[in-house]
């Protein structure tokens, strides 16, 4: 028989030892039971940060990896009992993993940022606690901010460039960004289809997630209906934002950018302790602008801009109690609504829709559009030993004033004057068990106020400001106000075998009115759902986990001008595995789905010289059929590398008649906004160079399916492949390199009319340009 090996737990760090210091550990099943108690509850330090000796403090591989060590002490004991035979073949590999799972965190499973895109060991918050994201039976991705860093991404669409069955658009106005998950998309005036969090503050609008990604720690993407934990508008996921922490020490960075179309950025942060130990700061900001790289046919660039940006935290930690202070504002001009007509031949069939040169843009006003952002956030955690409490409360607000041309043409006909408001006050509380026991919970209440101002103005154009509103004159007014009570609870029937039950209670309130005729306008509406969930995860082995989940997903109806249109619900079938293989060099981990969906939302523009229409509406029954596969490795330590290819297989099932747009035999057709399809990979290799200096080459390929944009399936983008690459030399902190995105000058339609105006929105051109950096 296989003896249990002991470890001992190697040296503490200075400030830690003693308050508990390091002792024996036997590897059995009881692993997590270690003979340091304080190990079990207490709070991670920031890395640096040395507390009083009398402050218990654990390693973090104790907390982290407390339950993978307990599977493997289990699967240990089964191999015991399979004979001495087996145990005098592999007891050396045994005892070395097993040795491996209680190394400190600068060993072989520290976190750092190779071990994280190889999938060692990647801890997130996904489920609103700490866990091993091996060990979450949920279909999740995570880039690390040295990913975001080193593939120069800076928004939410470069997120979709790394992520499976996700895809982000862009529409006439850069707040309005449109996302696609598993084939449920956004549309006007609702909320996104994923609840997209920053530092634990739901966004709750599409005008919230186009701001610059700055200061990154990761982003966590979750797959699949959330609103157990995050409410009404999870139905397809959530993307949770984490930003970087104050720290205790004196840190970093500064780093510019230059390409073309003259665009410039420069990024920088420093953090560090007001009151070591006790109160720490942090300060990060970015200004960005170019002079543009889409011209009209007068040769005039229609997207130039600049954007100023600058964030601030605070964090208190006194004792049990930790206090976050967060705010931040964003500001800036840009071009915007940069529609041409797309051509179409003598039979009314389009020339090459795709082709976005052709016209382009030939408005005679350049559109442009002035934007801020402001937000604050006050997050309170206190740990009671047993539970701890949390509360966060977060206030945000974003105008956005558009001055465009309204007939997208060179001719002097019409002209349109629009304002976006939109300010939500998000407060959730919740209780959390911090025990090492078999049954960990969950329980909280959220609360969400929502007001939206939309002032819609259209008339002549005949070079008079303020415009003369005889086409269109609307004051817009909506507000929703949403309550929620959840619940999450696991219980271990066994070491490798979990059952983990939710239950979200979400009721919406809502009023629209116009404002200028609220006796005409008037209306009232309230929306409520529960959404269930339900999983089994099962450990076969301490690197293979299998899981199934049945769940229930739910999106709030609304208001589109001044339509009606209702809530949206789903019932989610799904299974998965997640695996690691080669010592957590490789990771595999993948998932199948069943949808069945009701009411998904559509919405469209009606423009003409004489009418400026939003409208949303709902598809009463569609089937969503897909999967997910992501593969990270780390073939050498100079070489890792990351493979995605989703499908999504979306079927209108039942289909209502519209005033605007042709539904007939739009059954069996394709959903809108749904490629079937998206593959990508990337690979990253670093060269030493000697005398301290690192070569860092890193490139990325996406192959993205085509999709329609409407029911009956007559406005088709083609399938692209988009290809990224940065070259990138290092010495100490210091670096400088080059970037290039869509090298291969991809162009396709982001967004087009679908009621007979033919407008439609182009991506961006390829990008290329030098960047230098600092760090200390």
């Amino acid at each position: 028989m296989l003896p249990h090996p002991s470890f001992a737990v190697p040296e503490w760090p200075q400030g830690y030892r003693a308050a508990c210091p390091g002792r024996d550990v036997v590897l059995t099943e009881a692993l997590c039971d270690l003979t340091c108690p304080a190990r079990q509850s207490a709070k991670l330090p920031e890395e640096g940060h040395q507390l009083p000796a009398t402050k218990l403090v654990p390693p973090p591989s104790d907390v982290a990896h407390c339950r993978q060590r307990k599977r493997q002490a289990s699967a240990i004991q089964e191999i015991d009992l399979r004979g001495s035979d087996m145990a005098n073949r592999h007891g050396w590999l045994l005892a070395t993993l097993s040795a491996l799972a209680l190394l400190p965190p600068d060993t072989a499973l520290a976190q750092s940022s190779e071990s994280a895109e190889a999938g060692n060991d990647i801890v997130v918050t996904a489920r609103k606690r700490e866990e091993r994201l091996q060990d979450v039976p949920e279909s999740v991705s995570v880039l690390s901010g040295d990913l975001l860093d080193r593939a120069n991404i800076s928004t939410i669409h470069g997120v979709a460039t790394l992520t499976p069955n996700m895809l982000v658009r862009s529409t006439f106005r850069s707040n309005e960004t449109f996302i696609t998950m598993r084939g449920i998309s956004s549309a006007q005036r609702a909320l996104p289809p994923v609840s997209v969090i920053i530092d634990g503050v739901q966004v709750g609008s599409n005008d919230f997630i186009n701001q610059d990604l700055q200061d990154i720690e990761r982003i966590e993407i979750l797959r699949g209906p959330q609103g157990a934990l995050y409410g009404q508008g999870a139905i397809a996921g959530a993307i949770n934002i984490i930003t970087r922490r104050p720290t205790n020490d004196m840190k970093g960075f500064l780093k510019g950018s230059f390409g073309n179309g003259n665009s410039v950025r420069v990024a920088g942060a420093v953090s560090g302790a007001l009151v070591p130990d006790t109160l720490l700061f942090r300060v990060s900001g970015y200004h960005r602008g170019t002079d543009g790289l889409i011209s009209n046919v007068r040769d005039e660039k229609v997207d130039s801009g600049y954007e100023s940006s600058i964030r601030g935290q605070l964090l208190l930690r006194t004792g049990d109690l930790e206090v976050a202070l967060r705010g931040s504002w964003t500001g800036g001009k840009e071009g915007c609504c940069l529609q041409d007509k797309a051509p179409r031949d003598s039979a009314g069939n389009f020339v090459n829709l795709d082709d976005v040169t052709n016209p382009g843009p030939s408005s005679n006003i350049l559109g442009r559009q002035d934007t801020q952002f402001h937000d604050q956030s006050a997050r309170i955690d206190y740990d009671f030993g047993p539970v701890q409490f949390t509360a966060i409360t977060g206030l945000a607000y974003v105008t956005q004033d558009v001055l465009a041309d309204l007939d997208y043409t060179a001719a002097r006909i019409s002209i349109q004057d629009l304002t976006y408001t939109t300010r939500v006050f998000n407060q959730d509380m919740r209780l959390t068990s911090t025990g090492s026991g078999p049954f960990q919970w969950i329980v909280g209440a959220f609360y969400q106020n929502r007001r939206e101002y939309n002032r819609l103005q259209a008339g002549p154009d005949n070079d008079v400001i303020p415009i003369t509103p005889t086409l269109l004159n609307q004051q817009l007014r909506t507000r929703n106000r949403a309550i929620a009570g959840y619940g999450q609870a696991s219980y271990s029937i066994t070491d490798s075998l979990e059952l983990l039950g939710a239950l979200r209670y979400d009721k919406v309130r809502a009023d629209n009115v116009d404002q200028l005729r609220p006796a005409a306008t008037q209306a009232e509406a309230s929306y409520s759902a529960f959404q269930p969930k339900v999983q089994l995860s099962w450990h076969w082995t301490p690197e293979v986990m299998l899981y199934a989940t049945y769940s229930q997903g739910f999106r709030t109806g609304g208001f589109s001008q001044s339509t009606r249109y209702d809530d949206e619900t789903t019932y989610n079938y799904e299974i998965g595995f997640k695996t690691q293989m080669m010592d957590g060099l490789v990771t595999i981990n993948g998932s199948a789905f069943h949808i069945d969906y009701r009411n998904q939302l559509l919405s469209y523009g009606v423009t003409t010289n004489s009418t400026l229409i939003r409208r949303t509406i709902n598809i009463p029954k569609t089937r969503n059929d897909g999967f997910e596969l992501e593969i990270q490795a780390r073939p050498s330590q100079r070489l890792t590398a990351g493979f995605t290819v989703g499908y999504t297989d979306s079927v209108i099932v039942e289909v209502s008649p519209d005033p605007y747009i042709p539904t007939a035999g739009a059954i069996g057709k394709n959903s809108p906004l749904v490629p079937p399809f998206t593959m990508s990979g990337n690979l990253t290799y670093r060269a030493p160079l000697g005398n301290d200096m690192e070569l860092i080459a890193y490139g990325a390929v996406q192959h993205r399916g085509g999709f329609y944009f409407d029911v009956a399936n007559a406005f088709y983008t083609q399938t692209k492949t988009f290809v990224d690459a940065n070259l990138t030399l290092e010495r100490g902190g210091w670096s400088i390199g080059l970037f290039g995105k869509n090298l291969t000058d991809a162009r396709f339609v982001e967004h087009i009319s679908i009621t007979g105006a033919d407008l439609r929105v182009p991506n961006r051109p390829r990008t290329y340009g030098i960047e230098a950096g600092f760090r200390f």
